[in-house]
Parts: C-alpha cells; structure tokens; sequence
C-alpha cells in the first residue's frame, strides 16, 4: 500500500512538474526595473579583473544611462570604457529565474561593440573589438542569463566593456520608456537563429555555387514548434523565393536547414538578402534575422548616365578653381606635436574664395616624403594625423562646411541636399574642389614629393578618394573604403538614408509634381555622382566594404568600381556594416608602400 502511494505521489509529482514546465512557457514573463545609476572607468581593462564581482570599483565615476557620456564631461580612453552595476532580483523575479532557467538582460540603446558579462562569466556580446572592429552598432542590447550564472538572493554584479569608434558614448539613452530592465526569460530568449555562409567573405565568385545554411539553437529544456521562413530577396528587396517549412526542434538541441530547396536557382552578379524568422503556430515571432551575400560583384551592371557636357563641366570647375588663390597659412599645434611629426592647422581658399582648413602632419626629418591625403567622412568630427613615423607625411582636410569649417558652415539644412536647384550651386562641386586644393597644398611643400601622392578615406572621404584620383593625375595611389555618393537611382531603392533627407526636401519645396522634379534631381546628381568619375581614373586602387553595411551599401561601392580601368583590387569584410578591418588597413598601408616606392 506504501509502495503504491509512492509511485503514485511520485507520478503526480512529474505530471505536476510537466504542467507547470508548459505553463511557464506560456506564460507572460515579468520584469524589473532598476536606476539609471552606473559606476563607469575609461580604458580597455587590458588583463584587468573589471568584469569579476569581487572587483572593487568604488574609486569609478558614477554615471547615468539616461545621458551621453560626453554629456556627462566623461571621456573614454582610445575609445574604450566600462560600465559596471550592481543588482538584486525581486522574489518573484528569482522564482521565475529558476521556473524558466535564467533571465534576460534588456539594456536599451547602446552605441558601441559592446562585451557584457553578469558575475564574471560572458553573457553576450556585439561585434569585435579591435584590431578586427566591426563598427557602430546603435540597437538595443537583449542578453540571455542562465540561471547557473545568478546568484538569486544575494548581490549579481553586470559588467560591460566597450569600444565607441564614432566617440558617441556607451549608452544613447534618454530613452525613458525603455530604461534598463531584467526579466524572466520566455521561450523566444533561448532560441539563437544564425545563418552560415559556406564563402569566408560570403562573396561568391562563379563558377563557385551559392552555399547557406540557416539554424536554430533551442536552449530551452522543452520542444519548441512552429514555422521557419527564408526569404530570399536582392538588395533593392525585389522577391526571389521564399521557403516556409514546419519545425520541430528537440530540446537542447539545434535544427538546421541547408537550403537545398534552392540549389536551382541562377543568381546572377549581384547582392542578396537573406531574411529569416521563426515564429510559433499562433504566429508569436521567436526571432528574426537578415544577411547579405554577394554574387561576382565585379560584374554587376551599373552603366555610366554622365550628361553629354559632363567631362566639361569639371575641366571648367577645375580652371576656375586655379584663379583662386590659395593663401596657404600654417599654424603649428604645439599640443599635438609632441611625437615624430609637427602638426600644423591649414587655412587655405578654395572655389568660390571658401576659407577650408585641414591638420598637417609634417615628418621632423630630412628628405622628400610621400604624402597620404585623407579625406573625412559625412560629418565627421575634426581629427589629426598619426603621431608616430611609418614613412609619410599627412594631410587631413576638412572640405567645406564639416569638421574643422563645421563653426562656419552655411550649407543648411544639411548638406547633401543643399543648391539641388541647380548643378553650379550644389554643396559638392564646391566640396569636390576643395579635394583639388589639398592636392595643390601638398604639391607645394618642398619637403613632400608631389609625384608620390596618395589618397584614402571612408564613406564620404571613400568617394572624395575616388573624385581626387578621376579629376587630378597627380595622385598615384587611392584607397577608397566604403565609398558614399555614387549610382543613386538603385542607391536610393536599397537604403533609407541619405534618400530620407532628399524626400524631406521634396516635400518641403515640392509638394506637387514629385516624378517630374526626382527626375531633374537624378541628372542634377549624374554630375556628381562618383560611378561617372571613376572611368577617369588612372592610378591603382585598392576598395575595401563591409558586406552588411546598409549606409554605403556595397552594390553602390561596386557602380564605382566597375568603372576603374586601372590595376585595381577589393577586399571584403563579410561581417562588416559601416566599417572595414584592420587587415583592410594594414592591407593598405603595404599597397601605399608598394606603390609610392617606400622602403
């Protein structure tokens, strides 16, 4: 009798236990917030114990999430910071740790590559530190904690190193209504979605085949079922197939999918998005992600629509750059001067009589030096060169309106879109000559070699390399990265800016009419348009981008590409948005030594 009330307590204890399992997986997951305060310290933390709960931090800055750090008079080191806090979970928060096998982490909005750890152990990251720095990441933060990892009744430390290369500043809070919160986790928290590309750089060159596999990773310690749909689409998000296939996955298990229904398919050169989600059967989305590969970019079709009197137009804008006089003023930066170069800020005129500026790196040694032009990004903040000798002389400049001119700046709303009446009034014939000017600056400094001059930059400063090398002989070497500017018509269809600001001013000064004007806006850019100026250009060329960057998207870097008919070659960052590699640069740097015969 004994016996048998034992099995059957104990039968009744399982069944209880599987009853309340499936109920917490459907349940809805509860929170708890915490305050804004943080402890912060600038600097990598190079074989430190920042991340470990024992460490003591009572000597770090206390800081807010509900401000930039700049804001806040708070500096990072070479761009690296710390966040560190210390929390406890509420009863019921504990209760469901345990029911549901851990927590999720919810920061917010954080700029930055970011590494977080609870209690010491890694929790989650977001792209790669450098010297392999995948660039700015503005999302939102979820991480999973396990509840192995919890310390239920008692102090849980979070720990976050971060790399900020854009200088904005860990947390770009103020973001009240979704301040920093855990949870307990639900059964979408413990399933990763991740898509695997056969193609180290995930660009395919024929007659290689197009190979993808997309997974599920179920940590959770039930079944998880539903619907796992593939979207294939091209950059411009123009359909190709689309598979939907009913799922089952094990727990503790991963299900994977080769994509085997699509080894018919022709892909033709290009770039294709792969969109992936996992949703329930009542349709509750579990996750989502997205991809970007390419296809024998080198032979995607992007023809040249220079107008007729295109090739004038920029022999005259150049003659009458040459009857300004320049001006040349040098002012030296003692404080930035403390290394192997003096640095000197530039004043010099340029088209239209513009005042522009730039920082100097002048080498303090003998002899004619090669010299790097770079040229900056959309916006970017004033920097000066390097301070430490590896064989050139630099010479920054900040074209008209931005950076160092950025106080004087007259080009508004923005400049992108200002003098789109008309191609002699548009920002980028002015801007495009002041990239000539640096050229005529650094031609005229004894102590550089004007016949080893070359140029570099990203983004904005990746298409200002490619104007220097189509319009001025006189550089011999470009390295334009992820370039900006170029073949607009499908840039326009593939990413939401800089196309929004265009549509702001459409809406603004052509309420009515639109299709006629974007026509007249589309000629109007072909003068600018870099893809039109790349077939001018004579000197070798190195292009780096990021596969997934959806600023410059890289069907757009390659419209200007195609058109290189000198020695020429690319390098991919296949994980890579905004961004490219260190190896891209180190790639670089040997090619200017290559080319500019450094020793």
């Amino acid at each position: 009798m004994k016996k048998i009330g034992f099995l059957g307590l104990l039968l009744a204890g399982v069944l209880l236990f599987g009853c309340a399992q499936r109920s917490e997986v459907i349940t809805t997951p509860i929170s708890q917030t915490y305050s804004d305060a943080w402890k912060f310290h600038a600097g990598e933390g190079v074989d430190s114990l920042w991340m470990n709960p024992g460490y003591d931090d009572a000597a770090w800055q206390p800081v807010s999430d509900l401000k930039l750090l700049k804001d806040q008079n708070v500096a990072l080191a070479n761009g690296f910071g710390w966040y560190r806090k210390t929390v406890q979970l509420s009863d019921s928060l504990q209760a469901k740790s345990l029911a549901q096998g851990g927590i999720v982490l919810h920061l917010a909005k954080f700029a930055a590559v970011d590494e977080v750890y609870f209690n010491g152990r890694l929790v989650g990251k977001t792209g790669h530190f450098p010297p392999n720095y995948t660039g700015y990441n503005d999302g939102a933060r979820t991480y999973f904690v396990p509840d192995s990892v919890l310390v239920p009744a008692g102090d849980n430390v979070i720990a976050i190193k971060f790399f900020d290369g854009w200088a904005a500043g860990g947390f770009l809070a103020a973001d009240t209504e979704k301040p920093f919160t855990l949870s307990s986790a639900s059964t979408k928290d413990k399933l990763t979605i991740s898509i695997a590309v056969a193609d180290s750089d995930y660009i395919f060159l024929s007659p290689e085949k197009v190979d993808v596999t997309v997974s599920i990773e179920n940590k959770n310690t039930w079944a998880v079922e539903g619907n796992l749909t593939v979207k294939l689409t091209t950059d411009t998000h123009d359909s190709i197939a689309e598979i939907a296939t009913p799922v089952k996955i094990k727990p503790n298990s991963t299900y994977s999918d080769h994509l085997k229904a699509w080894d018919t398919l022709t892909f033709a050169p290009g770039f294709y998005r792969y969109e992936v989600s996992f949703a329930s059967n009542d349709t509750v989305v579990y996750g989502e992600k997205s991809l970007v590969i390419g296809v024998d970019p080198e032979k995607i079709s992007s023809p040249v629509d220079a107008q007729a009197d295109f090739k004038t137009f920029w022999d005259t804008n150049l003659a009458e750059l040459a009857k300004v006089a320049p001006h040349y003023k040098l002012t030296l930066q003692p404080e930035l001067s403390k290394l192997d170069y003096n640095i000197y800020l530039v004043e010099m005129r340029s088209f239209g009589n513009e005042l522009i500026r730039g920082y100097y790196g002048q080498p303090k040694r003998e002899g004619k030096h090669p010299i790097i032009v770079e040229y900056m990004g959309y916006g970017s903040g004033a920097y000066p060169p390097t301070q430490t000798w590896d064989g050139f002389a630099y010479f920054i400049l900040s074209i008209r309106g931005q950076a160092l001119n950025l106080p004087y700046n007259h080009y508004k709303p923005n400049w992108i879109t200002y003098g789109l009446d008309n191609k002699t009034n548009y920002y980028y014939r002015g801007a495009f000559l002041d990239v000539i000017r640096a050229l005529d600056f650094v031609s005229s400094r004894p102590e550089l070699d004007a016949d080893r001059i070359g140029v570099r930059g990203g983004s904005q400063g990746g298409a200002l390399s490619f104007v220097a090398a189509s319009l001025d002989k006189r550089v011999k070497a470009a390295a334009p990265n992820i370039p900006f500017l170029s073949d607009y018509r499908d840039y326009f269809k593939i990413a939401p800016w800089p196309k929004s600001d265009f549509d702001t001013y459409m809406d603004q000064f052509y309420p009515d009419g639109h299709a006629k004007r974007w026509e007249n806006i589309y000629t109007l850019l072909s003068y600018f348009d870099i893809k039109n100026l790349a077939q001018y250009i004579t000197c070798p060329l190195i292009m780096g981008f990021g596969v997934q960057d959806n600023v410059c998207p890289p069907h757009i870097n390659f419209a200007a590409y195609n058109q290189v008919k000198s020695e020429k070659h690319w390098v991919a960052g296949a994980e890579y948005g905004h961004s490219t590699s260190a190896a891209y640069y180190d790639e670089v740097m040997q090619f200017f030594r290559d080319k500019l015969n450094v020793k």
